[in-house]
């Protein structure tokens, strides 16, 4: 038997259309996690400029104290005389050569140094301490003493204290 009439082919079920590109949303929500990311590493960064700006510092306050302690051993006769005032004696001759006293040397050694460690240490306050104890008092030459010298650089840098001191023993 024949049908009379057709029967309409199946259509074949359409797919779904694939996704080209990105979604506004999507885009801004990487957006979004990226800057923190990004907030992050500048923060971190910004953290090590700094720590490395005082770690500098602190390297110039190790500096400085090693080389007053070295002024100190070169003048052994003047070794009492660097806990007084520093002065501008002018000991230092253009070819290097001292024409003073060991006090006069002491006092001029200590200006120099002050003025080395407020430029070394710019634009920060700074105050230096210098204390010299006697260990022991040979009676017949002064000299032979062994001194303990304490050396402390205080400075301030946007209102946080900051300090370095060493202590050593000079001796003949």
């Amino acid at each position: 038997m024949k049908k009379l009439h057709k029967t309409p082919k199946q259509q074949p079920k359409q797919q779904p259309k694939q996704q080209q590109g990105f979604s506004l949303l999507e885009s801004l929500l990487a957006l979004f996690v990226l800057s923190f990311g990004l907030l992050g590493v500048a923060g971190m960064h910004a953290q090590s400029l700094q720590t490395g700006f005082i770690a500098s510092q602190r390297m110039a306050a190790v500096s400085k104290g090693e080389e007053l302690l070295e002024r100190i051993r070169s003048n052994r006769l003047g070794r009492a005389d660097y806990a007084n005032d520093p002065a501008s004696g002018s000991c230092t001759m253009g070819d290097g050569s001292t024409d003073c006293d060991p006090v006069a040397m002491a006092a001029d050694d200590l200006f120099i140094w002050n003025q080395e460690v407020t430029k070394a240490f710019a634009p920060a306050t700074v105050v230096t301490r210098v204390l010299v104890n006697t260990i022991n008092d040979p009676i017949l030459d002064p000299a032979d003493a062994i001194r303990t010298v304490t050396i402390t650089i205080d400075w301030t840098v946007r209102d946080v204290d900051y300090n370095y001191t060493t202590v050593a023993e000079v001796g003949p």
